[in-house]
């Protein structure tokens, strides 16, 4: 037993420590070679800083719509040549019908409306049912005026949409392969037009709104695409800084490489062009759909003031997630270029002519 006690100990102590991902390990290597060249300080990314972008509650981003009740036993009185619309607001009135889903509930109320036009059609030229007709042309404007309402509760009540937009625990993987995340970005696509063409144009049928929904649920890359942005933002922001600080400007002092530089220079060449560009490209190529879409959803009418907020802080125009990461790749390469132009060894530069020579 007491030879177990270390052992079990290790064990314990190893299952603690798991190997950080790939793309972690780079941005923190990267960081860390700059920071040991210019013997400047750095801070670590603080994940606890993700919970910025953790969506607003549920309670507060769904929005109020009254129900609206159709009696049965006047329908089955009055409008018997309308089956569709009864076996419509029966599936309604029931226990199911009543504690349907948001996203089963737009599907539904599309079809609910659509039965309530062709019953008022077939009604129209009926005098003795005025008051009824009445009833169901009042009804049916109602409901038509709630679908936008109704479409951003069926979104923001959804497990599925709150799992794409969520923040993972870790970045975009480093991969040799382009990454991909189509089926995810046809699928916000395609309900923000679903949403944009309300009321005008009747939500389509619970099937296809379960496969949008559906390929949101199976995508793991927009949840890591704002871990790696936020990641990013901060070694961007933290190397900028160190490259432009005082003992950064001061590397060569007479305008020719020193020693001090040219490190600096290998450690632009094989960390920053060698590992973090290609990621960064891979980042940008999958972020740029990723913006537009959620942009464009974010113009969709009725929108919830907290998810236009939420919206505003991962893709908006100002001091947004995807902003600030656009801005800090702006600085950090024109960062990378004074301080290498200082010493000449920017590319086209004799430093530079010189290195690519030797090499």
């Amino acid at each position: 037993m007491r030879c177990l006690l270390p052992t079990i100990a290790c064990c314990l102590i190893l299952s603690g420590c798991e190997r950080a991902p790939e793309a972690s390990q780079q941005m923190d290597n990267y960081l860390e070679r700059v920071g040991r060249v210019l013997d400047a300080p750095w801070t670590q990314f603080d994940s606890q800083s993700l919970s910025q972008y953790r969506l607003p509650s549920r309670r507060d981003r769904l929005l109020p719509v009254a129900e609206q009740r159709i009696g049965m036993l006047e329908l089955l009185v009055e409008s018997r040549r309308c089956q569709t619309l009864q076996q419509s607001v029966s599936q309604r009135n029931s226990s199911l019908g009543k504690v349907m889903p948001w996203s089963h509930r737009l599907a539904a109320d599309g079809e609910l409306i659509q039965a309530l036009d062709e019953c008022i059609e077939v009604l129209h030229d009926a005098p003795s049912r005025e008051a009824l007709l009445a009833d169901l042309q009042n009804i049916a404007a109602t409901k038509r005026d709630q679908l936008p309402a109704v479409f951003w509760n069926a979104l923001n009540a959804s497990s599925e949409f709150e799992y794409y937009l969520r923040f993972a625990a870790s970045p975009l993987p480093v991969s040799s392969t382009a990454l991909t995340d189509q089926a995810a970005l046809d699928a916000l696509q395609q309900l923000t037009a679903i949403g944009q063409a309300l009321p005008g144009v009747l939500p389509p049928p619970r099937t296809e709104l379960q496969s949008h929904f559906q390929a949101l649920q199976r995508s793991q890359r927009g949840s890591e695409l704002v871990h790696s942005l936020a990641r990013l933002t901060h070694m961007l922001e933290e190397i900028t800084a160190m490259l432009g600080s005082e003992r950064a400007q001061k590397l060569c002092p007479l305008g020719k490489p020193t020693q001090r530089s040219q490190i600096l220079l290998n450690v632009f060449v094989t960390f920053y062009a060698g590992e973090i560009q290609p990621y960064l490209a891979q980042v940008q190529r999958l972020g740029q759909p990723w913006q537009q879409s959620l942009s464009e959803l974010a113009k969709v009418q009725a929108i919830p003031a907290e998810t236009k907020r939420y919206l505003h802080t991962l893709v908006g125009n100002e001091d947004s997630l995807w902003v600030r990461y656009q801005q800090q790749l702006s600085a950090h390469s024109t960062a990378w270029q004074d301080v290498l132009g200082q010493c000449q060894l920017r590319p086209g530069q004799p430093g530079w002519n010189n290195r690519a020579t030797d090499a």
